[in-house]
């Protein structure tokens, strides 16, 4: 029997076939996550905007009623309706129903919603 110094080429041709495939995988996984890691910035960035004008609302002097829209924001504050606070108005307090959106250029949105309790002016 002969002695076989190297690979035959069927033997190549098969390692070659192997390898394209773990690459092709390989590589959809990495666009995959990609995909998903910027996805998750940019709600991470609308969070942050409807984060912040929600703040706003909860800490200024006062309530000021309506809505208030900008450029990819917007604001809502109303009067709570909700029956949970229907004994709001025996202790002398508005209930306020807080609502702070950010929305991106592709259509997403993040709506952050808080109640604010304050005494009638």
């Amino acid at each position: 029997m002969k002695q076989q110094d190297g690979f035959t080429l069927i033997e190549m041709l098969c390692a070659l076939a192997i390898l394209a495939l773990v690459l092709g995988v390989s590589l959809r996984i990495l666009a995959g996550s990609t995909a998903g890691a910027s996805a998750g910035r940019d709600y991470g960035r609308l969070l942050a905007v409807a984060e912040a004008h929600l703040s706003a609302l909860q800490t200024s002097d006062h309530v000021i009623p309506g809505e208030r829209h900008g450029d990819g924001w917007s604001e809502k504050a109303v009067r709570a309706d909700d029956p949970a606070f229907a004994g709001a108005a025996a202790l002398k307090v508005l209930a306020w129903r807080l609502e702070a959106t950010a929305r991106s250029a592709d259509g997403r949105s993040v709506t952050l919603t808080s109640v604010r309790l304050e005494p009638p002016q």
